[in-house]
């Protein structure tokens, strides 16, 4: 034990809480429920409700910067979580899970243009991002334009303090506060 702590001593800090936020974003394949209809009112947390999604996602959410990049890092993760896709049916993917984290950190992201899709075929709506990515091909290459959207962006992004929330129509308080956009958008 004693040779585990010293070796502890000798990460540098940031190894650390790095260690950590890869640990909370791992947990995404235990997500049991997504954020959907939460209908939750002033003083609420999303934490109290499992209609707002499982305290898992919530905390990743929260991680903000350090979530990140490893959030981009799972957009091709097609591994199957109980979480079932509301209207569309099917079962989330860790990618799905990441890339909604993702969506609550950052406002903005371009999805159906990062896709390279319409955004509604045949009066399909959103079905089309269900459906496009469901191909490994496709998940891949969503992940690239995700990776290249954000290296070029990444310098543009202001922190914006409000309280909305991307997935969901929650009405109690943001866990972050806030989001990311892109200056000027």
């Amino acid at each position: 034990m004693k040779t585990i702590f010293l070796l502890l001593l000798d990460l540098p800090f940031g190894c650390l809480a790095q260690n950590t936020a890869e640990k909370q974003v791992d947990s995404l394949r235990f997500v049991e429920t997504m954020p959907y209809i939460c209908r939750l009112g002033p003083g609420s947390s999303v934490f109290q409700s499992a209609k707002c999604g499982s305290p898992l996602f919530w905390k990743v959410v929260i991680l903000k910067d350090d979530a990140i990049d490893l959030l981009i890092a799972r957009l091709d993760d097609r591994t199957s979580t109980v979480a079932t896709v509301p209207n569309f049916g099917s079962s989330y993917t860790v990618a799905d899970i990441a890339y909604t984290a993702l969506q609550e950190i950052i406002r903005g992201i371009p999805t159906y243009e990062l896709l390279g899709i319409p955004f509604d075929t045949d009066g399909c709506g959103d079905c089309a991002y269900w459906q496009h990515l469901r191909k490994r091909k496709n998940r891949r290459q969503f992940k690239a334009a995700v990776q290249q959207w954000y290296d070029a962006n990444r310098n543009n992004l202001v922190w914006i303090k409000e309280g909305s929330f991307t997935t969901c129509d929650c009405g109690a308080a943001h866990p972050n506060g806030g989001h990311y956009e892109v200056k000027g958008s």
